[in-house]
């Protein structure tokens, strides 16, 4: 039976491959990614000749110790790692051995990290020779700390104490590095083979059902990223979390419903918010109230543009039409979350740029309501059209820069204060005034 797998297998695998490389030559993105590898080796090999600094290598058991924590951190995953789609899902229903069938999404997700790792490996032996044995190590390191991930939490499911000590126990293998740097590499192969072999011989006898719907809502978690749709906000088992405040804080009306809805859209971005911290900072930093150079102090405001534009992105999504709301309602709705958050987190990095003698606190005032200036202005403006000559992107940048200009040319009347009051009455008249996007 297992002849007869391995060709379905195979056929899928190559019509996928083919599917792929048909939608890459209509899309005409191949002519363009050649010519920026080009471009990127170009500039990779500039710079391998004329910038490599003599840099030592590292403790071999510094090293041991970061990859042997690197894969126990993996171990305790608590999401599925592998997706199941309803091929494979019929599949597991014959009788034939189930690591044959969960033997292709792990090579879909395998395979490109492995390699992705070899590149980076090669990459950094060229740039740091000494660094050899970290090079070799980086595609088993990347590999095995996938199939740990995968094995630990099917093992947690299922409840398999063998399995979690035999992981535990080739999780550890790195910290041989101490003895000698060769010993990191082979420790890798060890325990990358290990592990493999340990994944196989938990997937020869039955597969729990419960390992199976948490595979399947992963493929859906995992389709839906790659298509780039709001990901399901469920556990791994296709339930959601219980919320028990949620009908408090969403309200009942369309207003609050929609402010919850840009909410949502805030929360799903937080390791970008945490750019905002240093950002704050620089947005006093870069003030030409603080006697910068002539030059720099007239380009500050479109630099600071520059770096505030990424974080308007966490503006709430457009109301439905069908929603009976006002045209400052709906504007509000999608700027109150972001405005909130954004400007609590610019508030506190212009705050401690503030307590280092940076800046002042009229600074820091128009700091906390930048962000709500820029996403009114940016939820004004709307979105760009298929036909326009302008982009998403330049919207966000001027909807930043406006905020910045303001601040700058403000910035040294009535002591500064003057910037926060233009700065509410921008955001407000951006708010309240009709037409727009």
């Amino acid at each position: 039976m297992s002849a007869p797998l391995w060709r379905l297998q195979r056929v899928t695998l190559a019509r996928r491959a083919r599917r792929d490389w048909q939608a890459l030559k209509a899309s005409g993105t191949l002519l363009m990614a050649a010519y920026l590898v080009v471009a990127v080796l170009v500039g990779l090999i500039s710079l391998w000749q004329t910038y490599r600094p003599p840099l030592a290598a590292p403790d071999p058991s510094v090293l041991g110790a970061l990859a042997a924590m690197w894969w126990l951190l993996a171990a305790f995953t608590r999401r599925p790692v592998l997706g199941l789609g309803e091929t494979e899902g019929l599949l597991l229903r014959l009788p034939v051995a189930p690591w044959r069938v969960w033997g292709v999404p792990l090579l879909g997700r395998l395979v490109p990290q492995m390699l992705l790792g070899l590149a980076l490996g090669v990459a950094l032996w060229l740039w740091f020779p000494t660094w050899w044995p970290l090079a070799l190590s980086l595609p088993l390191l990347v590999g095995g700390r996938l199939i740990a991930q995968s094995l630990g939490q099917a093992s947690r499911v299922v409840g398999d104490r063998r399995t979690q000590v035999g992981l535990l126990a080739l999780s550890v293998l790195p910290l041989l590095a101490g003895l000698h740097p060769a010993a990191l590499p082979i420790a890798s192969a060890l325990g990358f083979m290990g592990t493999l072999l340990l994944w196989r011989r938990f997937w020869r006898g039955d597969v729990p059902p419960a390992l199976v719907q948490q595979a399947r809502v992963e493929a859906l978690r995992q389709g839906a990223r790659r298509l780039g749709l709001p990901v399901l906000d469920v556990g791994p088992d296709g339930t959601r979390p219980p919320r028990r405040w949620t009908l408090r804080l969403r309200g009942t009306g369309p207003f609050q419903a929609s402010v919850w809805r840009s909410g949502l859209h805030v929360a799903q971005r937080p390791g970008l918010l945490l750019l905002a911290l240093p950002v704050g900072a620089l947005a006093v930093i870069l003030s030409p109230t603080l006697g910068l150079d002539p030059t720099l102090a007239r380009a500050a405001p479109y630099l600071f543009g520059q770096l505030l534009a990424p974080l308007l992105v966490v503006l709430g999504p457009m109301v439905p039409a069908a929603l009976p709301m006002m045209g400052w309602q709906r504007r509000l709705a999608q700027v109150l979350p972001g405005a909130g958050v954004l400007g609590a987190l610019l508030g506190t990095g212009a705050l401690l740029a503030a307590l280092l003698g940076w800046g002042t606190a009229s600074l820091v005032a128009a700091a906390l309501l930048m962000p709500a200036a820029a996403l009114s202005l940016l939820a004004w403006l709307g979105q760009a059209g298929p036909a326009s000559l302008s982009s998403d992107g330049m919207l966000r940048f001027a909807a930043g820069t406006a905020p910045a200009l303001v601040t700058a040319w403000l910035g040294s009347l009535l002591g500064g204060w003057l910037a926060p009051l233009a700065l509410l009455l921008v955001g407000g008249v951006a708010l309240g005034w009709p037409g727009g996007g």
